[in-house]
């Protein structure tokens, strides 16, 4: 593999050195391994989005990339521009375009941070060729075999199940009796195992070959192994996290204003705890328990209850003070009625399957930020209705909105329902 020439001109701090550590280098047979690689080998044949942030520290010891250190630890990158002699390798022309689009609002530099998981589509098709920029660097290097044919890892993980209920059958045709009861009892919960098969996978990813597992036992034992540490948010086969709908406030980076900060994100779904209707049940069930307590003591001819009376209002306190009263309080913190222009900083879809009709119904939903409160709204703007398993799209809903457009909004934050939307600055719908 061809060496990387430093760049004279690229000024990086100390504290970013001692980040970058050995990220190419230390393992004994491979120290000519880039971080893409080295993150894949950590993650057994899948790469994981630790690998971007590596890759990037990696293209600014090279001088690929002018990195900076804030006074806040966040670490940000800058395109410097490139001369005839510095190609770049594929995964590296994919990095630059990935921090170009996002530097479209207006800024030069992009958090590493800001390069990852969190804006929607437009990453995840990046993300898709990033992956497989780095399979093909490590198949080209012997270190990982690709994906196994289906039908063939259908046929290794059928083998043995086929081998084991073959031998239980053929022991049961000339067994003695008590003998065949026995392998009766077995053969039935083998059986009832085969319901489980729905969740193997068929399909085998890259795996490692022995050169890629040898590399991988190296790199886990090497001091600076931290730098590859697979995250807690996994990219697998099963697809894109941001598919699914959002259900907890996250934290997503945001460029809005011309300026890189982090916008905490509310949930799409409303809350499920502390509306009006939930005291009034809990109201009627106090009520209701108040009253079959009152008929068993004066029909059961039984002495006077007592610590039945002291124990019913007291779990209606905690029910009511304990549970819905702090859930209320956070309902009311979310605005009724808000109007504010702000800006598209995640977007997703995903899908729900209705049986009567047979119908297939695509969500596209997005997180708004609110400049004035730092904060983001997260709403369903668009529906698509299809017939079942078709795979019609509607690219219009699709990319109605996207990651960077400023939209006047007027919404009901607390309902998660927009009442009036309209684009007033939108991005290129052509990178």
């Amino acid at each position: 593999m061809p060496r990387l020439r430093v760049f004279p001109d690229a000024v990086i701090p100390k504290s970013i050195y001692s980040r970058l550590g050995h990220i190419s280098g230390g393992c004994m047979n491979y120290r000519m391994l880039t971080a893409g690689v080295v993150n894949l080998l950590m993650g057994d044949g899948e790469t994981t989005p630790k690998g971007i942030e590596t890759t990037a520290l990696e293209m600014v010891r090279t001088g690929r990339l002018l990195g900076e250190e804030k006074a806040d630890g966040t670490v940000t990158v800058r395109i410097v521009p490139q001369t005839a002699d510095s190609a770049l390798r594929p995964v590296e022309e994919l990095m630059v375009e990935r921090i170009r689009r996002r530097c479209r609002s207006g800024v030069d530099r992009v958090p590493i941070g800001a390069l990852g998981p969190g804006d929607g589509d437009e990453f995840w098709v990046w993300w898709r060729g990033f992956q497989n920029s780095v399979r093909d660097e490590a198949t080209a290097l012997g270190l990982i075999r690709p994906a196994r044919n289906k039908y063939v890892t259908l046929l290794y993980r059928g083998a043995p199940f086929a081998a084991w209920f073959g031998a239980l059958w053929a022991s049961v045709s000339w067994s003695p009796d008590w003998m065949r009861i026995i392998l009766t009892v077995v053969l039935v919960p083998s059986l009832l195992g085969l319901l489980r098969l729905s969740d193997v996978p068929l399909e085998s990813g890259p795996r490692l070959t022995a050169a890629g597992r040898q590399a991988a036992r190296e790199w886990r034992t090497h001091d600076r192994a931290g730098e590859h540490r697979l995250p807690k948010r996994q990219v697998g086969a099963a697809g894109p996290e941001s598919a699914l709908p959002v259900r907890e406030p996250q934290r997503i980076w945001s460029a809005y204003g011309r300026s890189w900060h982090v916008v905490d994100a509310g949930p799409l779904d409303t809350p499920r705890w502390g509306h009006l209707w939930q005291l009034v049940l809990l109201a009627l069930a106090v009520c209701a328990a108040f009253g079959a307590l009152v008929a068993v003591t004066l029909t059961a001819h039984r002495p006077a209850l007592a610590w039945e009376w002291d124990t019913a209002p007291l779990l209606a306190g905690v029910l009511l003070w304990g549970l819905w009263l702090p859930a209320r309080r956070r309902v009311l913190a979310v605005p009724d009625e808000a109007s504010f222009r702000g800006a598209v900083i995640s977007r997703w879809d995903y899908d729900t399957h209705y049986d009567d009709p047979y119908t297939d119904i695509t969500h596209y939903c997005c997180s708004i930020e609110d400049p004035a409160t730092r904060k983001a709204w997260s709403f369903e703007v668009d529906q698509w209705s299809r017939p079942m398993f078709s795979r019609a799209a509607n690219p219009e809903l699709k990319d109605r909105f996207r990651v960077g457009d400023v939209v006047d909004v007027h919404c009901s934050p607390r309902r998660r329902k927009i009442h009036q939307i309209s684009v007033v600055e939108a991005v290129s719908r052509t990178d």
